[in-house]
């Protein structure tokens, strides 16, 4: 009986605890930027700047579903001049989703005789989802999403939510990616 006083302890606090959101204001980020010098001698920066985060309640309206819409740019920047040409080059914004419990596999109670829960948690994991890439053609080059729908199922206990912004060149002897990450926001 203690073992199943348990386990339906643990199911409502799943419960309560992973109810989702209510309507917020969206969250705003702080821009971010990282640069690097290439064996070639280009400087190639990735940043990301308006980034937001609107967590909204999920339309299944369960505990173990998060949703949310994001905002964001990224801009990839080529300077110098480099003892080899730029043969290639690409811009992504992407994002990261990471859940703290994974309870995919199911919950299941059973109420007859004996009654008895069942809930197969697994550890969490880290999801990544590109939103855009676009080529590097020039010295700027920039992407922008507005309001890119988001989603998690299957997770008990917060989402949490990171941008990144990845700029890559290639030259005939070289390649070089440089990455900017935002701060981790919650679902």
């Amino acid at each position: 009986m203690l073992t199943l006083l348990r386990a339906v302890v643990v199911a409502a606090t799943l419960l309560w605890a992973g109810g989702g959101v209510a309507a917020a204001d969206p969250a705003s980020l702080d821009d971010v930027a990282q640069s690097a010098a290439t064996v070639d001698g280009w400087q190639v920066s990735a940043a990301l700047t308006r980034m937001t985060i609107n967590a909204v309640p999920n339309m299944a309206e369960t505990a173990f579903s998060r949703e949310g819409f994001i905002t964001a740019t990224a801009t990839a920047t080529l300077q110098g001049a480099g003892s080899k040409p730029v043969n290639s080059g690409v811009l992504r914004l992407s994002v990261q989703l990471g859940c703290q419990t994974d309870v995919r596999a199911g919950m299941s109670l059973s109420v007859s005789v004996v009654p008895a829960v069942s809930v197969a948690l697994q550890p969490g994991a880290i999801y990544g989802e590109e939103l855009d890439a676009q080529a590097i053609k020039g010295p700027v080059t920039t992407i922008s999403v507005h309001d890119a729908h988001v989603k998690v199922d299957g997770c008990g206990g917060p989402v949490s939510v990171r941008l990144i912004a990845t700029a890559h060149i290639s030259t005939d002897t070289s390649g070089d990616t440089v990455n900017a990450y935002g701060d981790i926001l919650h679902l």
